[in-house]
């Protein structure tokens, strides 16, 4: 993995962003934030469930057996949201000094499709 870092950190932005990558870092960027907001607010929502199942039950053991895995979840679901951006100092750290891919990470886009020029069609 360091070896693809220090390889982007000596690719100029011109050589490595282009249309096709752009998109695909995009694409990449997107599902990110996707994942970053769906797990978290997934787990949370499966722990609110289990503790509202202990609640309505009424059992005071089951409502602290409900209580650990929750708290789990809780935590998972920070740890989910924290990791891009522990990622994203953890690289800018590394790159200090050549921020031309960071550039092409900040300013890719995904619009939806992938381009593709009809001169890249064959046919057979």
């Amino acid at each position: 993995m360091l070896d693809t870092l220090l390889f982007l950190a000596k690719t100029a932005a011109g050589d490595i962003c282009t249309g096709g990558i752009s998109e695909a870092v995009g694409l990449a960027k997107m599902v990110i934030k996707v994942l970053q907001i769906a797990v978290p607010i997934g787990l949370i929502v499966m722990g609110t469930i289990d503790m509202a199942k202990a609640v309505i039950a009424g059992d005071e053991k089951k409502m602290k057996e409900a209580q650990k895995p929750f708290i789990k979840r809780i935590i998972a679901a920070v740890i989910v949201f924290l990791i891009p951006i522990i990622v994203n100092m953890v690289l800018s750290f590394v790159t200090k000094g050549n921020s031309d891919w960071i550039d092409c990470w900040n300013h890719s886009k995904w619009n939806g499709a992938i381009d593709v020029n009809s001169d890249q069609i064959t046919t057979r």
